[in-house]
C-alpha cells in the first residue's frame, strides 16, 4: 500500500525540465523520449491489468483456500509496474506539456488508475471484511481507468468495437449462468436431503459468483487484451465458470431424480458452455490478429479437452455419458470438415490422406465413446 500511496503522491503535480531547445537534434531527442515513455507505460499498464485479473481469479473461492503467496506476488506486480509508471507518466507529461493541458490531463488519468488500484488492495485484505462485489467493482474500475490513460497516451491499440463484443459476450456468459441458477434452485426445492440441498445452493451460488468474475475480468483486460498474460488470465476466469457448471450440474445430479427437472439443468449448462465458448473464440480470433481460426482448431480443441473430461469423471456414469456424446459431435464435426477438404483437394495423395486420417479418426473415437458408454452403464 505505501508503494501505491507514494505513486499517487508523485503524480500530484508535473516535473519540471530544462529548456530542451528547438533545434533539430532536441526535437528528435524529445520524440524519442515520447515514444519510449508511450511504450514503457503500455507495457507497464499491460503488467497492472494482467496482475489485477490475476489477484481476481486467485481470491475466487473459500480464502481458506487461497494462495496468498501468489496472491502477494500478483500484487507486487501491480504496485512495481505502478511506481514505474507514475515516473514515466510523469516526464511524458512533462514532455507533452506544451501541448495545452494535455500534461495535466495525463497526470489526471494516472492518478485515477492509482486511485483504483488503491481501492482493489484494500478490498482483498483478509481482514477488509469487504464483501467480494466491492473486489469485483474495484477490479473493473482499475480496467477503466487503464482505457482511458491509454487513450490519453494514444496507444489504446484495441479496436473499441472488439472490446464492445468482449463485453457484451461476457455479459451473456452471466445471463445463461443466471438461467441455470434459476434451475438448479428448481432443483434444490424438491431435494429431499437437505445435505444434498444444500450443495446444490451452494454450486449454483459459486457458479453466479464465477460469472460475476468473469465480467469483471473481461473489464480489466479487455483494453490490454492485446497482451497474452492478459489474454491468459481472461482465460482463466473462462475455466473457472467452467468448472462451477459443471460443479452444478453434478449437485443437481446428486440431489434429484426428476429427468424433467435435470434434463431443463443440462440444457441451461449447454447454453453456458456455449455462450463461454463464443467469448473465448472472440478473443482467440484478436490474438490471431483477425486472422480466421484454423477449421480444425475448435473441434481439435474440444476433442483434447473432453477426451480428459472422460477420464477424470471414471466411476461418474452419468458424465461419462454425457462427455462421450459431446465427444462424438466434435468428431463428427471434425470429420465432416475433413472430408470437405478432401473433396476439395486437387492433388488425389492429399485427398487420399485426409479420407484415411478421418477414417482412422471417426474409427478410433466411436470405440472410447462406445467404451465410456459401456463403462456408464456397468456403474
Amino acid at each position: 500500500m505505501h508503494a501505491v500511496q507514494q505513486a499517487q503522491d508523485d503524480l500530484s503535480e508535473l516535473d519540471s525540465l530544462p529548456p530542451l531547445g528547438q533545434d533539430m537534434a532536441s526535437r528528435v531527442w524529445v520524440q524519442n523520449k515520447v515514444d519510449e515513455s508511450k511504450h514503457e507505460i503500455h507495457s507497464q499498464v499491460d503488467a497492472i491489468t494482467a496482475g489485477t485479473a490475476s489477484v481476481v481469479n486467485l481470491t475466487a473461492g473459500d480464502p481458506a483456500d487461497t494462495d496468498y503467496t501468489a496472491v502477494g506476488c500478483a500484487i507486487t506486480t501491480i504496485s512495481s509496474n505502478l511506481t514505474e509508471m507514475s515516473k514515466g507518466v510523469k516526464l511524458l507529461a512533462a514532455l507533452m506539456d506544451d501541448e495545452v493541458g494535455s500534461g495535466e490531463d495525463l497526470l489526471r488519468a494516472a492518478r485515477t488508475l492509482a486511485g483504483a488500484v488503491s481501492d482493489l488492495l484494500k478490498a482483498v485484505q483478509p481482514t477488509s471484511g469487504e464483501p467480494r462485489q466491492t473486489v469485483l467493482t474495484a477490479a473493473g474500475s482499475i480496467g477503466q481507468a487503464s482505457g482511458d490513460l491509454l487513450r490519453q497516451i494514444g496507444e489504446n491499440e484495441t479496436d473499441e468495437r472488439f472490446q464492445d463484443v468482449l463485453m457484451s459476450l461476457a455479459k451473456a456468459v452471466a445471463n445463461a449462468a443466471a438461467m441455470l441458477v434459476l434451475k438448479a434452485k428448481n432443483v434444490a426445492q424438491v431435494a429431499e436431503d437437505t445435505v444434498l440441498q444444500n450443495r446444490v445452493i451452494a454450486a449454483a451460488t459459486q457458479c453466479a459468483l464465477s460469472t460475476s468474475q468473469l465480467v469483471a475480468c473481461a473489464k480489466v483486460v479487455s483494453p490490454t487484451i492485446s497482451s497474452p498474460v492478459c489474454q491468459e488470465q481472461l482465460i482463466e476466469a473462462g475455466k473457472l465458470v467452467d468448472r462451477s457448471v459443471e460443479n452444478c450440474v453434478r449437485a443437481c445430479q446428486a440431489a434429484t431424480t426428476d429427468s424433467e427437472l435435470l434434463k431443463q439443468v443440462s440444457a441451461a449448462a449447454s447454453v453456458v458452455s456455449q455462450a463461454l465458448h463464443d467469448l473465448l473464440q472472440h478473443v482467440r480470433q484478436f490474438a490471431s490478429r483477425g486472422e480466421p481460426i484454423g477449421r480444425y482448431d475448435q473441434a481439435t480443441d474440444t476433442i483434447m479437452c473432453v477426451t480428459e473430461s472422460i477420464f477424470s469423471s471414471m466411476g461418474d456414469a452419468g458424465e461419462m455419458v454425457r462427455q462421450a456424446r459431446v465427444l462424438a459431435q466434435a468428431t463428427s464435426d471434425l470429420v465432416n470438415a475433413m472430408r470437405s477438404d478432401a473433396e476439395a483437394e486437387i492433388d488425389m495423395e492429399n485427398s487420399k490422406k485426409l479420407l484415411a486420417a478421418a477414417k482412422l479418426l471417426a474409427d478410433s473415437t466411436a470405440r472410447m465413446v462406445e467404451a465410456a458408454k459401456g463403462i456408464g452403464i456397468s456403474t
